[in-house]
């Protein structure tokens, strides 16, 4: 299925999987969000970050052992909401919504602990990732 090569989230770059999940203003606003939420919102992606494999590598490096498993596990989780995005976009022709990947996230990270998800309790406030999809989108 033919699409623009423009990124569909926030219309400014050409899309590339490095573009979407890390340079990305739509997915800056996202990533910082959900990692300011657990208090690790210095740890977001900057615009110039080039390789989403190394900014996700240098993350991890940042963080205590104690929390690192569920920093992965959480980056996977807003990568895969991003992808998600990406394809109602494309797909649908949706337009990119900051409430509604809120609400994905929120979703689906309760999914992952029903299904026995336990590294996200690494992170401290757990809490605060189930709800920040409900608060933000109150908010945007």
């Amino acid at each position: 299925m033919p699409h623009p090569d423009v990124c569909p989230m926030c219309d400014q770059a050409q899309e590339t999987i490095q573009h979407l999940l890390t340079a990305c203003i739509f997915a800056r606003q996202f990533w910082h969000t959900i990692l300011a939420a657990i208090g690790l919102g210095h740890l977001t992606p900057t615009a110039d970050e080039e390789n989403f494999a190394d900014w996700w590598g240098k993350a991890s490096h940042k963080v205590v052992k104690t929390r690192k498993k569920g920093l992965n596990s959480l980056i996977i989780l807003v990568a895969w909401c991003l992808w998600l995005q990406r394809n109602r976009a494309v797909f649908h022709g949706e337009s990119p919504s900051l409430p509604r990947i809120f609400r994905c996230f929120s979703d689906e990270y309760v999914c992952w602990v029903m299904a026995g998800a336990k590294e996200f309790g690494g992170l401290g406030s757990v809490a605060a990732l189930g709800v920040v999809g409900s608060s933000s989108s109150n908010n945007l």
